[in-house]
């Protein structure tokens, strides 16, 4: 894991949390990580877009560069995907608070996200 991401990713009380005002790229990974199940996938779908929608704004500011005379479609493009991606980063947010998965300190709990994981999955097949 990069030195970027541990700022995002704290390890507290043998925890593993991310703090919601700032989750990066490498933040978004951990929670697809922490999510993954065959089970309810959304809280790692949602990081994912997140992660789709933030390399899509990034691509539109290289296109400037590249095609100068459709600046202003890319500004254009660039805008509303910035709107998306905080559409996406709240809905994320909410739905994790919906299921008890942020403390009160507004860390998302990766530790317990993996763990409704694990149950929901063993539940599927009559193990819980």
């Amino acid at each position: 894991m990069t030195d970027l991401a541990m700022t995002d990713l704290a390890m507290t009380n043998s925890t593993r949390t991310i703090k919601i005002s700032d989750v990066s790229d490498e933040a978004l990974v951990e929670i697809c990580r922490a999510a993954e199940a065959i089970a309810c996938e959304c809280p790692g779908y949602l990081a994912r877009l997140l992660r789709q929608v933030r390399a899509f704004r990034n691509y539109t500011t290289t296109c400037i560069e590249q095609f100068p005379q459709d600046t202003e479609t890319h500004l254009w493009l660039a805008e509303r995907a910035e709107q998306v991606e905080a559409l996406l980063h709240q809905t994320m947010i909410e739905l994790m608070q919906k299921e008890a998965l942020i403390d009160d300190s507004e860390n998302i709990l990766l530790d317990k996200l993996s763990e409704r994981a694990r149950a929901a999955v063993l539940k599927q097949i009559g193990l819980s």
